[in-house]
């Protein structure tokens, strides 16, 4: 660096004065810089609050928009929630409509099963009241088949009037007759003992209360019928057929027989040989015992008797059922020959098919045979000879007082 390079940090101002500046000139121009920089110093003190007032203004046009842009984004999520509230309501909406639609389907399903239910019964109904307005013409027949009896029988009580008159004695042989009528056909008909001898004591005190010592023979002989109703036995038909239901709850306790072949011959026991003592001489004996040992022959003086297989078991016991109910049905029925063939049938089947020295089956036996000596429907003792003996005596009278006597 030389001497006449400037130092650093010194401004030399070379430039000339001018020479021909006048004194005022230089006034002027001191004047104009003062207010240059008077107004320089104006315009600067000015420009900072305008610029604080700027940036002021822009701080709060910041701020606005600031929340501005905080207050839409607010407003976006609040709309976002409620767009997705309104999603959600319209899915529950959609589920809830869907669920109603199904409920209006099974509705719709449980009203048709009602409607054809109430078809049915609308159905059921028409049948019933078809079969009602059968059965009431049934009984308005029945009832003018009634009348029309009624009408008979008040005609024929207006004959038994006529012929008889007005005597109390005629009146109560006619009810004798008739009491013995009853008797008679309740005993043949229905088999009702109890019935027929209560007619016939009836009968009896009506002819005792006549006091005439003429029907006196008539009642010695409904004396005897009453005595022979009194010695008839009637069976026990609702005993029987109690027994017989407590015999066929006892079935299912039976044990089968198996079929047995008989007792089996023992074979002498078969030596083995040793080792060292077998050869070419005992291998026929060896063969002739081992089939031995394979094929058994029993012998048996009686037919073998077929094994019944476990399904068939349940046949065997249900059969042995079915025959002790049909000999109840026959005991119902007083069918002798029926109950007699099916408890026959029944022991048949016991000795056949289940073991003989079981208790049940011995007990089982035991009551079948007991009931397979009784007789179910004994013959009926003969009461008709006391309406004989009282035709017999009326015909009497009727030949010694004639009717026209006795009318008067």
């Amino acid at each position: 660096m030389n001497e006449q390079d400037p130092k650093p940090g010194v401004v030399i101002d070379v430039t000339p004065d001018p020479v021909n500046d006048a004194p005022g000139d230089s006034d002027r121009s001191q004047q104009a810089d003062s207010d240059t920089i008077s107004r320089d110093g104006r315009g600067r003190a000015l420009a900072l609050p305008v610029a604080l007032v700027a940036l002021l203004g822009v701080g709060a046009a910041a701020v606005v928009g600031f929340r501005y842009w905080s207050d839409m984004a607010n407003d976006l999520a609040a709309m976002d929630a409620r767009v997705q509230a309104a999603h959600s309501q319209q899915q529950q909406l959609q589920q809830s409509l869907t669920e109603a639609t199904t409920a209006l389907r099974a509705q719709e399903n449980a009203l048709g099963d009602q409607r054809n239910v109430l078809t049915q019964q609308r159905s059921a109904v028409d049948q019933a009241r078809a079969a009602f307005e059968q059965q009431e013409q049934k009984l308005a027949d029945e009832n003018l088949r009634l009348q029309e009896r009624e009408a008979e029988l008040r005609a024929a009580v207006a004959d038994v009037h006529r012929r008889v008159g007005r005597s109390g004695t005629q009146w109560m042989i006619a009810e004798t007759e008739y009491l013995l009528r009853i008797a008679n056909h309740r005993l043949i008909l229905a088999r009702d003992t109890d019935t027929a001898r209560v007619a016939l004591e009836l009968a009896d005190q009506r002819l005792r209360d006549t006091q005439d010592p003429g029907w006196a023979g008539v009642r010695e002989q409904i004396a005897r019928d009453i005595a022979r109703l009194g010695s008839f036995e009637t069976p026990d038909s609702a005993g029987l057929a109690a027994r017989l239901a407590a015999l066929i709850d006892e079935i299912p306790q039976l044990k089968i027989a198996r079929a047995t072949i008989g007792p089996e011959r023992t074979l002498p026991e078969r030596t083995d040989a040793s080792a060292g003592e077998r050869n070419w001489d005992t291998l026929l004996d060896d063969l002739w015992a081992g089939l031995k040992d394979t094929v058994r022959i029993r012998e048996r003086d009686k037919p073998v008797q077929a094994m019944l297989a476990p399904e068939h078991q349940f046949f065997l016991y249900e059969n042995l059922k079915l025959h002790l109910e049909a000999a109840r049905l026959g005991l119902a029925r007083s069918d002798q020959a029926l109950f007699h063939d099916n408890l026959q049938v029944a022991l048949d089947w016991l000795g056949r098919y289940f073991e003989a020295g079981d208790h049940t089956t011995a007990a089982l036996r035991s009551a079948l045979e007991e009931m397979l000596a009784l007789d179910i429907h004994p013959a009926l003792p003969d009461i008709s000879q006391s309406l004989r003996a009282l035709k017999v005596r009326q015909d009497l009278m009727d030949d010694i007082a004639p009717a026209g006597t006795e009318s008067k």
